[in-house]
């Protein structure tokens, strides 16, 4: 995999290159950009090396074994830690619950493999304005929802925001569709920020929705 360093294996939790010599799994000592994760060596050209240390016959790829991987991708893919939900903006939560929706959205319909204008216009209708309202109305009729949830909901149909996203314009469906969409993403947004377990819960609760959709 690295031709032109000379090594044949490489650790990325240290932060150094091993040897082939050096068959043996380093711990993070030093401190390394890969908190809490188990290192191990990996072999780019003949065997791999398992987290043992013994070779497993197989050809050995970069990597990082763990039990941390997903909460550290959510902490890559969320604010900073120092962010406060509570006194974000309706726009700033609604801003990132827009994109948290679109990526679960087009990850459910990017397979089987279909045609782009296909997968496109099928993002599209899910994630405009009025199917979000149509969803959240559902939401909240099935959904049990906290005094902080259905708070963070009224902000959201209160707020002015400039509309900007594609086929989310103010006049598609009357401001009370637009709004309903801007309270859907901000609650997406700020269960993201605050309380990944309950953002999980809601985005179950969505998935089961659309499967419904899907079959009629």
């Amino acid at each position: 995999m690295f031709p032109n360093l000379g090594f044949s294996h490489v650790s990325i939790c240290s932060g150094m290159f091993w040897t082939q010599q050096q068959r043996f799994r380093p711990r993070l000592n030093p401190p390394s950009p890969f908190p809490k994760a188990e290192c191990f060596i990996l072999n780019d050209a003949t065997s791999g090396a398992d987290p043992s240390g013994e070779s497993n016959g197989q050809e050995g790829e970069l990597g990082v074994r763990g039990h941390h991987d997903l909460p550290m991708f959510f902490e890559f893919m969320s604010p900073d830690e120092s962010a406060k939900p509570d006194q974000m903006s309706t726009s700033s939560l609604a801003y990132l619950g827009d994109v948290v929706f679109e990526l679960f959205v087009r990850s459910r319909y990017v397979w089987p493999n279909r045609r782009m204008a296909d997968i496109q216009n099928k993002v599209v209708s899910i994630v405009r304005a009025e199917s979000q309202s149509k969803l959240l109305q559902k939401f909240i009729e099935s959904f049990p929802l906290t005094s902080t949830e259905q708070g963070i909901l009224a902000r959201g149909r209160n707020a002015s925001l400039t509309a900007r996203k594609k086929g989310k314009s103010a006049n598609s469906g009357g401001a009370s569709t637009f709004q309903n969409s801007t309270a859907f993403e901000a609650l997406l947004g700020y269960t993201y920020m605050s309380d990944k377990q309950r953002f999980n819960e809601i985005i179950s609760w969505m998935k089961l929705e659309l499967d419904e959709l899907d079959t009629t």
